[in-house]
């Protein structure tokens, strides 16, 4: 503690700097606030700013104070125009697409400010604010710079707070923030509320951008990207991205820390350390913050669905792949004899990139989640393989000891990312990768002042020349290229992307979620280590610069600019935004226009380049389809004409001999299968279930009917395992299983459907089924990573009895996001049924179909009960249906029971009316509850 210095000029010092990376975190809250993503360019715009600043007052001659207020209008048209251009046209899709945007813009609008004034924006020449006083503090001189910190930032606060509070416009603006749609009902126009959102955070980011940089030290541009956005959003995950008040205390408090840090010569370089370790904790604290990011767009298909089986007939089909494959390769290792050396280090650059692009393209697009920091862990294993291999002298050794440090790395990175999905990772990770290049890898353990890299052998024979160690990048790279495309379509695929579609379904499905999240991480953790090692060993001299935090986003670039849907989009991405420039040196205008082009893609082509290629695919494969007589509209989608087609729900299914167990007797046995005792949960200060009992016996039917709040759907949580109940307890045959994940649950036989029916929409019903099977066929990591296609292939033919005795084979095809609800809700009692469940809890299984398949529902699950025997619990607002159904019944209100007995009695109860209908008895005499009474 002694080489600290807490002199009252270091808090002084501390607490201007942290109001201005306040300024920036309110910025993030309210664009957080109206957008429900974090503006990765938010620094950047603030960057421009500064630039435009600098460009008025130095170039132009213009007086400071007008410059000031005009470089903050000129940032806040800026902000606006990018959520009017570029935010409008993402709506609907994920909110992952709109932080990929937001990055590509941040690379165009630093471009941008460089452009205008490149020399401009150095600490050192940077104009400081006039007809200001300065003064000192216990000897240490306080710029004019800090003192407009202080004078400046209070008022802009003040009034900011004002005018969200009190002018008609700043209320509309928590409004429209809060429930859009709500808001457009009470005439607010909300889109042009976010609009204005993002124009006030970005003049605020410019404030903090043009104060923050005279005191930068000579840091430039560099200084008021990543690092800068990183203290910003420090303060403001603290806030929750909500409060403003917060987020500025918080921020106070991170510039004293990064003072104090700075003053001891021996902590000068873990500020960006202790920072990112901030973030991690205060989101750790908060883990509800990673869930409020997730997506409510809508996913697209990224994996392409397997090829129609009639197609897998069609020699040329068949073989076209392989023959380009084959060509491609055979190309790819001719251009070793034929470029020079310097061409050679470029394409091993782009293999590199490519390697850890297909950990992106993981991530990403296979699973949804965005991780920057995949540049992190390259780095990582460059250094641990550069190590082993010089201390051990075998290169192949060295290589594998940096690809096992990748994935540990990533791995317990993983372990709290786990909590952290949506923005929470792509922040958390963002400050894991600025953390390694500022400070991990300058340790002497992994590059330290640099290392020079071994080369490998290749029977003796050193690739010391670019061309030949090109060839070596080239064989990992068909490597990594192979065990990606095994993954991504292998039931691993699968399995995630049900878990991207819908976490809670795959779960109830028996999907192992934290161990496939674990996987996942280390095998992207892995591939990344792979490109690191790649482009690590191919320069001679290895420092830090090789491993940039901006890297982790331009290999995101790479990734979506080439295509998630193709395993190849990373290699597409690379060749274009890392080979062209690294080759022919494009400068400004050149990086500029990438930049533009990256945005454009990402905007206009959400498939990437690689989607165009795709669709060429698939064109000549119907072209050739047609050639031998196939109908590409019935192989592809099954597509009957058939106007009497009837409903799954309209046929008869095939139940018997779907399970080996024999069917139990109908409200038989004196044992309960499932019991239920003085379940509680709170909400904060609502209390959603409180002390709820109950018993049913195998092979009863239990109805639970109530209004809506009354606390139902919540109880079905916690007997299922997704709710974690405050007390009480829930024993299934005989075992307590309370503390039981859902997974587990769902293994033993106490299985859930949920209200929407909604699965997965981008998975086909065949893939859906399968995903299904996990309890059956459990995936193997291996399995999936070398393409065994043992268990996949019992994994389909178990899918298309399903289908069979379902009557859902014409819809084998469809994504499930295709079909009606009706539809839907088979497909799910098919999954169900797969699990051979014991006990069933069905929530609203009649939401959403219309009445005549309502009645055909109930048929289905009469006839479920009938010949397997499996006991159901069914909450249900459809009374003559449950009642049909219901052995017991049993009625909830405001979370506790309120009646149960046979449906009759518990339909009747003076209780249960007056839940529904109050004390009106008009209202009672025309309810539907008076008529299922007299005619039940």
């Amino acid at each position: 503690m002694g080489n600290f210095d807490f002199g009252i000029d270091r808090l002084v010092i501390g607490l201007f700097t942290g109001l201005t990376y306040g300024m920036l975190a309110v910025g993030l809250v309210l664009v957080y606030r109206s957008s429900r993503f974090v503006n990765f360019a938010h620094g950047s715009v603030g960057a421009f700013g500064a630039s435009v600043l600098a460009l008025f007052v130095v170039d132009w001659g213009l007086p400071y104070w007008i410059a000031f207020v005009v470089a903050m209008g000129v940032s806040a048209a800026l902000s606006g125009a990018i959520e009017v251009v570029v935010v409008r046209r993402l709506e609907g899709r994920p909110s992952l697409v709109g932080m990929i945007a937001t990055l590509g813009l941040s690379q165009l609008i630093v471009v941008m400010a460089l452009l205008i004034n490149s020399d401009g924006v150095s600490g050192f020449t940077y104009p400081e604010p006039t007809l200001l006083p300065t003064f000192e503090v216990s000897g240490l001189p306080i710029g004019t710079p800090y003192v407009a910190m202080l004078v400046l930032a209070p008022v802009l606060l003040v009034g900011l707070g004002w005018f969200l509070r009190h002018h008609r416009m700043g209320m509309a603006i928590r409004a429209a923030a809060d429930d859009p749609d709500t808001a457009r009902l009470e005439g607010i126009p909300a889109r042009w509320m976010a609009t204005l959102a993002w124009a006030i955070a970005g003049g605020i980011a410019a404030f903090s951008a043009i104060l923050v940089t005279p005191t930068t030290a000579g840091a430039g541009m560099d200084g008021l990207g990543p690092d800068l956005l990183l203290k910003g959003l420090a303060g403001a995950v603290i806030a929750r991205m909500t409060s403003i008040p917060i987020a500025i205390a918080a921020s106070l408090g991170i510039g004293v820390i990064e003072q104090i840090l700075l003053s001891n010569p021996d902590t000068r370089g873990l500020v960006t350390v202790v920072i990112a370790l901030i973030i991690v904790v205060a989101l750790l604290r908060q883990p509800g913050l990673g869930r409020a990011g997730q997506d409510k767009g809508r996913w697209r298909r990224v994996v392409l669905p397997p090829l129609p089986e009639q197609y897998r007939q069609v020699r040329s089909i068949v073989w076209l792949p392989r023959v380009l494959v084959a060509i491609g390769i055979g190309v790819a290792a001719g251009l070793a004899y034929v470029v020079s050396n310097d061409t050679a280090s470029v394409l091993t650059l782009v293999a590199g990139y490519t390697l850890v692009g297909l950990s992106v393209g993981l991530l990403t697009g296979v699973s949804g989640q965005l991780s920057l920091g995949q540049f992190a862990y390259a780095g990582i294993a460059a250094a641990a393989s550069v190590h082993v291999a010089d201390s051990s002298g075998n290169f192949l050794f060295g290589l594998l000891c940096g690809v096992i440090t990748a994935a540990v790395a990533s791995a317990l990175v993983g372990i709290p990312a786990m909590r952290l999905k949506g923005l929470a990772l792509a922040v958390s990770t963002l400050a894991f990768a600025l953390a390694t290049s500022t400070w991990l890898l300058r340790q002497d353990l992994f590059l330290g002042d640099g290392l020079t890299p071994p080369k490998p052998t290749w029977w003796d024979y050193p690739l010391s020349y670019a061309v030949d160690y090109y060839l070596f990048a080239l064989l990992v790279l068909c490597i990594g290229v192979w065990i990606t495309n095994n993954l991504r379509h292998g039931g691993f695929g699968l399995q995630l992307q049900a878990l991207r579609d819908n976490e809670h379904a795959a779960r109830a499905f028996t999907v192992p979620n934290r161990t496939r999240m674990l996987q996942l991480y280390s095998i992207s953790g892995a591939l990344a280590g792979l490109g690191g090692i790649v482009i690590g060993h191919g320069q001679s001299q290895l420092t830090v610069n090789s491993f940039p935090a901006d890297a982790s986003i331009e290999v995101v670039a790479v990734t979506v600019v080439g295509g998630l849907t193709v395993t190849l989009g990373p290699l597409i991405g690379a060749l274009l935004l890392v080979g062209i420039p690294a080759m022919y040196g494009l400068g400004m205008v050149g990086e500029a226009a990438l930049a533009v082009g990256w945005l454009l893609v990402v905007i206009f082509l959400p498939d990437g380049l690689g989607g165009i290629l795709v669709q060429g695919r698939e064109r000549l494969y119907d072209a050739l389809a047609r050639r031998k007589g196939i109908d590409p509209m019935l192989a592809r989608h099954g597509v009957v004409e058939d106007g009497d087609a009837k409903s799954p729900l309209h046929q008869a299914p095939r139940l018997e001999g779907l399970f080996d167990r024999a069917p139990a007797p109908e409200s038989g046995g004196n044992r309960p299968i499932l019991t239920v005792s003085a379940l509680s949960r709170r909400f904060g200060g609502v209390v959603a279930v409180d002390h709820v009992d109950f018993q049913v016996l195998p092979g009863e039917i239990l109805g639970v009917i109530g209004p809506n709040g009354a606390g139902k759907t919540t109880c079905f949580e916690m007997v299922a395992g997704f709710t974690k109940p405050d007390t009480g307890k829930v024993v299934f045959d005989g075992t307590d299983v309370t503390r039981a994940t859902p997974e587990q649950r769902a293994q033993q036989g106490l299985v859930r459907s949920f209200q929407d029916a909604a699965l997965f929409p981008t998975l086909t019903v065949r893939e859906t089924l399968m995903v299904a099977q996990e309890r059956a066929l459990p995936t193997r990591l291996w399995e999936s990573a070398l393409g065994v296609p043992t268990s996949e292939r019992a994994k389909a033919a178990a899918a298309d009895e399903i289908l069979e005795r379902m009557r859902l084979t014409r819809h084998a095809t469809h994504a499930v996001g295709e079909l009606s609800t009706g539809t839907r809700r088979v497909v799910e009692l098919g999954c169900l049924l797969t699990l051979e469940p014991r006990v069933l809890l069905l929530d609203e299984p009649s939401a959403g179909i219309a009445q005549s398949e309502s009645e055909a529902l109930g048929d289905l699950l009469l006839a479920i009960r009938r010949e397997l025997g499996t006991t159901m619990v069914v909450i249900e607002h459809d009374l003559p249906l449950l009642s049909r159904l219901s052995d017991k019944m049993l009625a909830m209100n405001l979370g506790r029971v309120i009646a149960t007995g046979t449906p009759d009695e518990v339909r009747n109860d003076p209780a249960v009316v007056r839940s529904y209908l109050g004390a009106d008895q008009a209202a009672i005499q025309r309810s539907g509850l008076h008529l299922a009474a007299t005619n039940g």
